[in-house]
């Protein structure tokens, strides 16, 4: 397994990670998961060398999503944040590239009902061959 999973709750890393992804909604999450690879380790496919680290940490991490969901707790995908400033700041090993954020926590005004997202129609999004 190409991954490393960095629960940060510490106030020491919770502030490096804020650091990297400064947005106020962000910042008041009191958890949050880092999900790292290492390219050395992913699974490279023979017939053209795709490294899979990025699709093998999605599958891991979704997984975790539907987790911390299904146990009433918020969390999303945060990909667009400083990878530096967390590698350095946490002090990761050399190969270990940091991916995902996860932060966690409780959600405020949420709607329970998953139908009233504004969502691309099935049509939209597929198309039959």
């Amino acid at each position: 397994q190409p991954w490393k999973f960095y629960i940060c709750r510490s106030e020491e890393a919770k502030k490096i990670v804020r650091q990297s992804y400064p947005r106020e909604w962000f910042n008041s999450a009191p958890l949050y998961i880092l999900a790292c690879g290492d390219h050395q380790q992913s699974w490279k496919r023979p017939c053209d060398g795709k490294d899979h680290l990025d699709i093998d940490i999605a599958i891991a991490v979704e997984h975790m999503v539907l987790k911390i969901t299904e146990l009433g707790l918020g969390t999303c995908w945060v990909c667009n944040f400083n990878p530096q400033t967390v590698k350095e700041g946490l002090q990761l090993s050399e190969n270990e590239e940091p991916i995902v954020l996860l932060p966690v926590g409780y959600p405020e005004n949420v709607d329970p009902d998953p139908r009233n997202k504004k969502r691309k129609s099935p049509e939209e999004i597929t198309k039959w061959i």
